[in-house]
């Protein structure tokens, strides 16, 4: 009687076990395709790892190279599927086409005209760059972005970290996302914090400066230190959004009706001087009071700036554009290759006119609205540093100029201006000692108007010593015990989680530079090459190709949020456009995302005539299962009956 019962009732725990067996039955199912991902140094090998496990989930196995620099022979690029890598996000403008056009240095998707929207794609990135007006221009990257995320989809945008800062909670009006030099205005001590003696000063730390004329030393050390003593053209948001708060405070182009303009006038605020041309070489904290020191005098006539006698005007702005625009007094000459020409308002000395031309080397005019940005770069004087030469020189787009001349930067002046400059900006260079400090004094000259609202604002902080710590655990420790004011935390992750649970301290976050993707070569079978001609027959996709539907589903089949929370602490901003995030203003919120979900890489991987592992793993099950309502209950019946002639025999 016990052998009976052992027969069903092993039938019933196999077919239990085929239930269970079949959710794994996936794994080993051929797979439908075999990449190859080349990982690049910046992006992080873990996610890699996780690429591979995710796309195993839809059939698809993965093969990762080593990073490009830990290989004896750089591998054929034509034979890698996807690219792991990650690109800066520097450049302010959201012309991309170095990226995404045809002829782009850095398109390793290898999008060309041939393809389905890829003529579409390439024309929208040439008229990008023709559309001046703000509002137009902003809507034709939005649809751009949409364009080429959806019907071509030779990416999916994965990640950008999040640089922190630490400051004392005592210190208020400081936002991280904006320059250390347009927060300054708004920053004020409430109260001492600890080691601080002096609630009016700012300290931080950096490393040594070079020189400080910005036609030469443009690095970003170099930089931060002219920021704070300067002032820009035209000031730019941290979403890369224009201001009219800075020197140049309204623009008109000749016809706002047109798109298309070529003719813009610029309008700069009354009322700004040039801070005293103090010649601070050689001070030091025991020198006199800066007020004291002599003045320099300037290349043209020797005249000097005490701070109320020199305006700063539209011949400033003219002068500074020309200066960067020469070989002769500029390396990076050729990105102002686009003013055709320039000139100072007849009738108003505050105004200038610029004609830009995308194109010098054809008879018409082309628009060129990336411009606009290169108005981003600090004023210089040229009442100091032009000369009364009256030959003549030309800039890279052929604009003629008066008073420049070769071996102009060799003289006294532009040599000592390196190293003593004077701008129009917050602050004054004081003194700097080499491997020391860099001390800046307050502008009184300084015209008053924040950057972040354009209201009237003064400095509270009236000195700014920068201390040279190259080093940022030094650093670090020096913040610590209140010898700073602030200090950079990204490469500390456990000390910034402390920082931010410690009252004493306010933990600030931006999203940084860059950002990570995952590129698809075009090229290749299965992502691209014959399929990217295919058309779908399914209802709702017929202006999908093959390829991009595969595209598609890879792109549904990466969890990025199981990769952002495993290996980022979930604290990285997961992207989701090809602009960086940093650029906002030009970011497009609603463009289609491809937000983790199996069943809709399966519907596309489907679509494109494709069996999915879901799919045949589902027909498994169902056949199990179907087997097991017809031999259970037959199993079932057979132990009740085995059971009542038990009970009948022994009545």
């Amino acid at each position: 009687m016990k052998k009976r019962l052992v027969i069903p009732l092993l039938i019933i725990m196999l077919l239990f076990g085929s239930i269970i067996k079949a959710s794994s039955v996936k794994l080993t199912i051929e797979p439908i395709a075999e990449l190859t991902l080349l990982q690049w140094g910046a992006a992080r090998s873990d996610c890699s790892l996780y690429i591979i496990e995710q796309l195993r989930e839809i059939g698809i196995e993965v093969e990762v190279r080593k990073p490009l620099w830990q290989c004896g022979d750089i591998p054929d690029l034509n034979e890698i599927d996807m690219h792991l890598l990650a690109l800066s996000g520097t450049r302010v403008d959201p012309d991309l086409s170095h990226i995404y056009s045809e002829t782009g240095s850095l398109n390793v998707f290898r999008l060309n005209t041939n393809i389905p929207y890829g003529q579409e794609n390439e024309d929208m990135l040439e008229e990008g760059i023709r559309i001046t007006n703000i509002t137009d221009r902003q809507q034709h990257y939005y649809d751009w972005q949409q364009l080429l995320i959806d019907k071509i989809t030779p990416l999916k945008p994965f990640f950008s970290p999040r640089s922190y800062i630490a400051i004392w909670s005592t210190l208020t009006g400081y936002e991280y996302q904006w320059s250390l030099t347009d927060n300054l205005p708004y920053m004020e001590f409430t109260n001492y914090h600890e080691g601080q003696s002096n609630i009016t000063e700012l300290i931080i730390a950096d490393s040594n400066w070079v020189g400080l004329n910005p036609l030469f030393y443009d690095d970003y050390v170099n930089q931060e230190i002219i920021s704070l003593i300067s002032e820009p053209l035209l000031k730019i948001a941290p979403d890369s959004e224009y201001l009219k708060t800075g020197i140049i405070y309204d623009w008109e182009q000749s016809d706002w009706s047109n798109k298309y303009e070529t003719h813009f006038q610029f309008f700069m605020r009354d009322n700004i001087y040039w801070n005293p041309s103090y010649n601070v070489t050689g001070r030091d904290n025991t020198s006199l009071p800066l007020n004291l020191t002599p003045l320099m005098p300037g290349l043209k006539s020797g005249e000097t700036s005490n701070g109320t006698n020199r305006q700063l005007t539209a011949k400033d702005a003219v002068f500074t554009l020309l200066t960067h625009a020469n070989p002769l007094t500029s390396e990076n000459a050729d990105i102002f290759a686009w003013i055709n020409d320039i000139w100072i308002d007849s009738s108003n000395p505050l105004s200038f006119h610029i004609i830009v031309d995308g194109d010098p080397s054809t008879v018409e005019l082309d628009p060129y609205a990336p411009f606009l940005y290169d108005l981003n770069l600090v004023i210089i004087p040229e009442f100091f540093l032009n000369s009364s030469m009256t030959n003549s020189t030309y800039s890279s787009g052929g604009k003629e100029m008066k008073g420049i001349y070769e071996g102009i930067e060799s003289t006294s002046q532009w040599q000592t201006y390196a190293i003593s400059a004077f701008f129009s900006g917050k602050y004054m260079l004081d003194y700097s000692v080499k491997n020391s400090i860099t001390v800046l004094r307050a502008s009184p000259y300084w015209f008053g108007i924040g950057t972040k609202d354009g209201t009237p604002q003064d400095l509270d902080l009236e000195t700014i010593k920068i201390r040279i710590i190259p080093d940022l655990t030094s650093a670090l420790v020096e913040f610590k015990e209140g010898n700073l004011d602030l200090t950079c935390l990204s490469t500390f992750p456990e000390m910034r989680k402390e920082m931010q649970d410690d009252p004493l301290f306010t933990v600030q976050n931006k999203i940084a530079n860059y950002m990570s993707f995952l590129a698809f070569n075009l090229h290749r079978p299965f992502v691209g090459g014959d399929d990217n001609y295919v058309y779908l027959n399914e209802t709702g996709k017929e202006g999908y190709t093959k390829a991009c539907a595969v595209r598609k589903a890879i792109c549904y089949a990466i969890n990025l949020e199981e990769m952002n929370n495993d290996i980022y602490n979930g604290e990285y901003f997961t992207s989701f456009s090809p602009i960086h995030p940093i650029h906002s203003f030009w970011y497009y919120q609603d463009i289609i995302k491809y937000r983790h979900n199996l069943e809709i890489a399966c519907e596309w991987l489907e679509a494109a005539g494709y069996e999915t592992p879901a799919t045949e793993t589902s027909d498994t099950t169902i056949t199990i299962v179907s087997v097991v309502f017809y031999v259970i209950p037959i199993s079932l019946f057979y132990l009740i009956k085995i059971q009542r002639r038990k009970r009948i025999r022994k009545i």
